[in-house]
């Protein structure tokens, strides 16, 4: 975990039932009090970069704002709700599933991609080079011709550079 999620995950903690409470305080309902806390501390991790140890001000802030964010959306809903008998056969229609990722499957893709970034920097700077031009589509004999290498060197340095990316990244053979 890097510095700044071990910063993120103290405040998350220190902070998310005083979140909740505060939400609760203007009789907002149970579950929409932690969705909301979860929306406060997901636009705070968002911006991480620009919390500087506030403390519980900056944090109501944020919340502050995500309520009202909260209570405006519910007066359009209001205001521009479609009015439909509960018996329409039209309803019954699923809505259909949004098409970019959503926040939790971007997050384990950025993890993802760092734990890939620290294995390979772990790499030989030879392994590292052969496994690159390798993954832009170089054949062997063209990545040897680049690194001055033999053929068999080339395959080499991608088997133990494929075998260590393996290990660290817990991946089966």
């Amino acid at each position: 975990m890097s510095g700044r999620d071990g910063r993120f995950e103290a405040i998350y903690r220190q902070y998310f039932g005083r979140v909740y409470r505060f939400f609760r305080s203007f009789g907002v309902a149970d579950g929409e009090a932690q969705d909301l806390a979860q929306e406060t501390f997901t636009r705070i991790y968002e911006h991480f970069d620009q919390y500087r140890d506030g403390g519980w001000s900056y944090i109501e802030t944020v919340g502050r704002h995500v309520l009202y964010n909260w209570v405006r959306a519910g007066k359009t809903a209001k205001r521009s709700g479609q009015i439909v008998e509960i018996d329409d056969p039209d309803i019954a229609f699923d809505p259909p599933a949004p098409e970019e990722p959503d926040f939790a499957e971007r997050e384990q893709v950025q993890l993802r991609n760092a734990r890939l970034a620290r294995a390979m920097s772990e790499l030989s700077a030879g392994q590292r080079e052969a496994l690159r031009l390798s993954m832009l589509g170089f054949k062997y004999k063209e990545i040897a011709q680049v690194l001055k290498i033999t053929d068999d060197a080339v395959k080499s340095r991608l088997r133990d550079a494929k075998k260590h990316l393996r290990a660290r990244l817990g991946e089966k053979s």
